[in-house]
């Protein structure tokens, strides 16, 4: 593989819980600006309180995408041992493995297009935040599991019309 960058996946781990500490103080900050605005009714904290969340939801996205690249290089080791099946160690043989190579080959540029991305990903987050996360000690935070997107909500049954009043009788 002579010139092709390979991810370093300590470096990822390291970065990505160091963001979760980042976004962990963050929300630290916020608690205490709100308890200050609230218990020292001090309103002029409500601009930087604001400010510190829209920055915190920036940070989450990126941690977020970074944990969308975690799912794609889970769904395909998934999809990779769905091929193979269940391996019988002890009748292993020559068409097999032949037959698991050849599997494992178009899987293989799939997972290097991930990795690209995510080492793309990894120089954009230490290039934005490293100076920020450099000193503080990673958090390890297990990833939530991946959702579904929300489907979009079915319209509401029209409501039946309301019957029209009798015509008053003459």
């Amino acid at each position: 593989m002579g010139d092709h960058l390979m991810l370093d996946l300590e470096e990822w781990s390291l970065v990505l819980n160091k963001m979760l500490k980042f976004h962990y103080n963050i929300s630290e900050e916020i608690k205490a600006l709100v308890q200050a605005i609230r218990t020292e009714m001090k309103p002029e904290l409500i601009p930087m309180a604001e400010d510190k969340s829209n920055f915190g939801k920036i940070v989450k996205k990126a941690i977020r995408e970074m944990w969308a690249l975690e799912y794609e290089v889970d769904e395909l080791q998934h999809k990779f041992a769905d091929s193979i099946g269940k391996m019988d160690l002890d009748n292993l043989d020559v068409d097999f493995i032949e037959d698991m190579m050849l599997k494992a080959k178009p899987l293989q540029t799939v997972l290097n297009d991930i990795r690209n991305r995510q080492i793309a990903k990894l120089e954009e987050v230490k290039k934005t935040y490293g100076d920020a996360v450099k000193d503080l000690e990673p958090m390890t935070v297990t990833r939530p599991p991946k959702t579904e997107p929300a489907k979009p909500a079915e319209p509401a049954p029209a409501a039946a019309p309301a019957p029209a009043p009798e015509a008053a009788k003459a």
